[in-house]
């Protein structure tokens, strides 16, 4: 599955009305329309408050375990290695990758 497709699964595990960005920035693909309407870039693969509302709003455990080259990052089920080659040493970055995980999850199992 593709970072865009989890992303997409993420925005309708947690109910976000999403749509493709228009900027040419490569790291922004989402946006997502705020209670006044208006649109911002989203993607908590990225963003550290992106990942947090998106685990707030789905009611995730985030949990960060061990120390040095045992450390981990748990949401709910998911554990992320923070010295893994999807943290790359950033604890930040591993929470915010099993917060995606686990979001895209459930929402693949949303009818």
């Amino acid at each position: 599955m593709t970072e865009l497709e989890e992303l997409l699964l993420a925005a309708k595990a947690a109910g976000l009305e999403v749509e493709p960005c228009t900027c040419s920035d490569p790291k922004w693909p989402l946006r997502i329309k705020g209670r006044s309407g208006t649109r911002a870039h989203w993607n908590p693969y990225i963003n550290d408050g992106d990942a947090f509302k998106l685990a707030i709003d789905l009611g995730m455990q985030v949990n960060v375990e061990g120390s040095g080259e045992d450390e981990a990052v748990w949401a709910d089920d998911t554990m992320i290695w923070v010295n893994s080659e999807y943290a790359q040493g950033d604890r930040r970055k591993a929470a915010r990758t099993a917060i995606v995980s686990v979001a895209a999850q459930r929402g693949e199992q949303m009818p």
